[in-house]
């Protein structure tokens, strides 16, 4: 039967048919499916652990803390297998789909040390002025110092992502203030870290990082500088100027953190700028 329709329906109508067709599938996909990875937009069997050999690297270095006492990691279910997007990553694509959905350009977004797969959805995904910033990695539009974005002047920013970097930074709260320096009034930034909920204070004593050993065995990691808890790390960022926000399993829902392979206890710092706020020096 299709085949004697077919030749009397236009071709235009066909492929909006086709393109009808094709989204109520991945839309049945997405609401059915076990698991679903928000980044690639894809429904893959299962997430994949986290590297075994990151806490091999721990255990031989004499790191004492479990990666399981850390807030925002999915030991279990990591990476996705399609777009190998982390549990972060995918975290963050559920909060910017409601943050930046209807946003248009000239709104500008810097996303510091971008990931691959991210990057690649946020340009996608939105119409923004979309920009990537690193210090050392290849191919990002900005080469910027987190502690020198003279790059952007005062309130030239209207978002950006800054995941995983600050503990990297020798001094932090100077990086979190350049951050709130570019900030337009009004705007807001993703700004993570890796927080342990074990530890009663930030670690990071400098005696205890003078060569990559040492690192490893204090902070559990060969180029950090700091291990975060969770108050410590949200007073630095209120010292910056920031007002700070919380997003949890409570905002996003247990089921929607289940099939996106995140961890019940991962929650999503945002840093805003109030509309009256003056310069923090």
């Amino acid at each position: 039967m299709i085949r004697l329709v077919k030749p009397f329906v236009p071709v235009p109508l066909r492929r909006a048919l086709r393109a009808a067709q094709s989204r109520l599938v991945h839309e049945w996909r997405r609401r059915l499916s076990p698991n679903w990875c928000p980044v690639c937009e894809q429904a893959p069997e299962s997430f994949k652990p986290i590297d075994p050999a990151l806490a091999e690297q721990c255990r031989r270095h004499g790191f004492e803390l479990d990666l399981r006492q850390w807030e925002t990691l999915n030991v279990d279910r990591y990476n996705c297998p399609r777009c190998d997007a982390t549990d972060r990553d995918r975290l963050y694509a559920l909060y910017l789909s409601r943050r930046l959905t209807g946003v248009r350009a000239p709104f500008r977004f810097i996303d510091f040390a971008p990931s691959y797969s991210l990057s690649k959805w946020i340009r996608k995904s939105f119409r923004l002025d979309y920009r990537t910033a690193d210090l050392l990695m290849e191919g990002v539009d900005d080469r910027v110092d987190l502690t020198d974005l003279r790059v952007y002047p005062d309130g030239s920013v209207d978002a950006f992502l800054c995941s995983h970097v600050l503990e990297h930074v020798r001094d932090d709260l100077k990086a979190m203030r350049e951050l709130f320096r570019i900030l337009r009034p009004g705007g807001w930034g993703i700004l993570m870290v890796p927080i342990c909920l074990s530890v009663p204070q930030i670690r990071e004593d400098p005696a205890q990082a003078a060569t990559e050993a040492e690192r490893w065995r204090y902070f559990g990691q060969g180029d950090h500088l700091r291990i975060y808890n969770k108050k410590g790390f949200t007073d630095r960022l209120a010292a910056a100027g920031f007002r700070v926000k919380s997003f949890g399993v409570q905002d996003f829902g247990a089921i929607t953190f289940r099939r996106c392979g995140i961890a019940p206890s991962s929650v999503l710092y945002v840093g805003e700028k109030s509309a009256s706020a003056k310069q923090v020096s």
